[in-house]
C-alpha cells in the first residue's frame, strides 16, 4: 500500500476528520441542513486495480433534509493532474449505482452522489473538470455541437487542489488536527527525502501535540510518524528527538517505528538483490535466526497495538500473531492502522 493511500485511508476514513473537511469542500446550502452525526464510511471501493498506486477512494453516506446523499472522496496522488480524472470518476459513480440497484433492488430512484477530488502534487489542477469537456464536440457545426451536448454523458466534481493553497490557508480551515496535518503532510512531503524531521515537527508542533492529545491520539500519531518516517528517511537520532518534542511519552513510539523502518529496507533491499553478492551458506544460519527474533518483535509490537485499539485480546488471537511468518504480520501490521475490528485485521 503506497504511503499517500495509507495516512489518507487511516485519517479520512474516521468520519470525525472526513466531516471537518467535507464542512469545508461541499457547498455550504448541503453543509447547513446535512446531519453530520449520521456521516457513516461504506466498506467499498470503486478505483481500477491499475490505478490503485496514485489513486485512492472512500466512500460515505450522509443523510441531509431526511434524504441520503453518497459522497465519493477521491485521493489523487499522481505527481501531475490526470486528464481523464473525470472520466474515471464517471466510471465509478455508475459502479457505486450499480453496488447500489444490488444491495436495494427495490428502491425506486438512485441516491444523488457528490464526487470530490483531493489532489495535491507539484503544481495546481490543470485538467478538466467534467467529462463533457472531454468529448470533442468543438470540430463539429455550432448549431450541431449544441444538439449533442445535451445527450452526452456529464459529470462534474468538487475538487480541492492542495498544490495551489498555501500552507497558512489549509491550517486555518478548520479541520480536526488529524485532517489537518494529514492535509499538510500529504502535500508539502512528498518530496521531503533529506528533510530534518525535527525540523518538520517544529513547523507543526501544535499540530502534532494536538493529535496526540486527542482520543485516538496513539493511532493517529502512529499513521502520521510512519509517513514522516518514510518521507523523510533520517538518522534514528534526530527522527526520536523528533517525536520527543510533541511529548517525552511519544519516545518508544519513535524508536520502534525507526526500527521498523529500517528493517522494512534492509527487506525491501534483500528483494531486490541488494545483499546478492554475500555468501549463501555462511549466511543461512544467521539470517534464520535473525528472521525469527526479528518476526518475534514484530508479533510483540502488533500484540501492543491490537491491544491498544481493541482491548483485551482473546488468547486464541495471540497464538495466531506469535505463530505468523513476517510476511504477514507486515499486513496485519498495516491493516491495524485503518481496521475497525479485530475481524478486518485477520480477513
Amino acid at each position: 500500500m503506497p504511503d499517500h493511500d495509507a495516512l489518507f485511508r487511516h485519517t479520512f476514513a474516521d468520519p470525525q476528520h472526513a466531516a471537518s473537511l467535507l464542512r469545508v469542500l461541499l457547498p455550504p446550502a448541503i453543509v447547513a441542513v446535512a446531519d453530520w452525526a449520521s456521516l457513516r464510511l461504506l466498506p467499498a471501493s470503486f478505483v481500477d486495480p491499475g490505478l490503485r498506486d496514485r489513486q485512492s477512494d472512500l466512500l460515505f453516506s450522509l443523510d441531509v433534509a431526511g434524504q441520503t446523499l453518497l459522497v465519493y472522496l477521491l485521493l489523487e496522488h499522481k505527481s501531475g493532474a490526470d486528464r481523464w480524472t473525470a472520466f474515471q470518476l464517471l466510471q465509478y459513480v455508475v459502479r457505486v449505482h450499480e453496488a447500489f440497484r444490488r444491495e436495494h433492488p427495490d428502491a425506486p430512484a438512485l441516491p444523488p452522489v457528490i464526487p470530490v477530488v483531493v489532489h495535491h502534487g507539484p503544481r495546481g489542477w490543470h485538467a478538466p473538470r467534467s467529462v463533457l469537456e472531454l468529448i470533442g464536440l468543438d470540430d463539429f457545426p455550432p448549431a450541431v455541437a449544441k444538439v449533442l451536448s445535451p445527450l452526452q454523458p456529464d459529470l462534474h466534481f468538487l475538487l480541492d487542489d492542495l498544490a495551489t493553497l498555501p500552507e497558512s490557508r489549509i491550517r486555518d480551515r478548520g479541520t480536526t488536527p488529524g485532517a489537518t496535518l494529514t492535509l499538510l503532510a500529504l502535500q508539502f512531503l512528498r518530496e521531503a527525502r533529506g528533510a530534518d524531521p525535527v525540523a518538520v515537527v517544529e513547523r507543526w508542533l501544535p499540530l502534532w501535540q494536538a493529535v496526540w492529545r486527542s482520543p485516538s491520539g496513539r493511532l493517529g500519531l502512529l499513521a502520521l510518524l510512519s509517513y514522516l518516517m518514510r518521507r523523510v528517511g533520517a538518522e534514528r537520532e534526530r527522527f526520536v528527538q523528533a517525536t520527543i518534542r510533541i511529548h517525552e511519552d511519544v519516545e518508544t513510539m519513535g524508536k520502534t517505528l525507526y526500527e521498523r523502518a529500517v528493517e522494512e529496507g534492509r527487506e525491501k533491499g534483500r528483494k531486490e538483490g541488494v545483499e546478492k553478492g554475500r555468501e549463501e551458506g555462511r549466511e543461512q544460519g544467521r539470517d534464520e535466526g535473525q528472521a525469527r527474533g526479528q518476526a518475534e518483535g514484530r508479533a510483540a509490537l502488533l500484540l501492543r497495538q491490537l491491544g491498544k485499539r481493541f482491548g483485551a485480546l482473546p488468547a486464541a488471537v495471540e497464538t495466531k500473531v506469535r505463530a505468523a511468518g513476517s510476511d504477514t504480520l507486515d499486513l496485519w501490521a498495516e491493516r491495524v492502522l485503518d481496521a475497525r475490528s479485530l475481524d478486518d485485521v485477520f480477513a
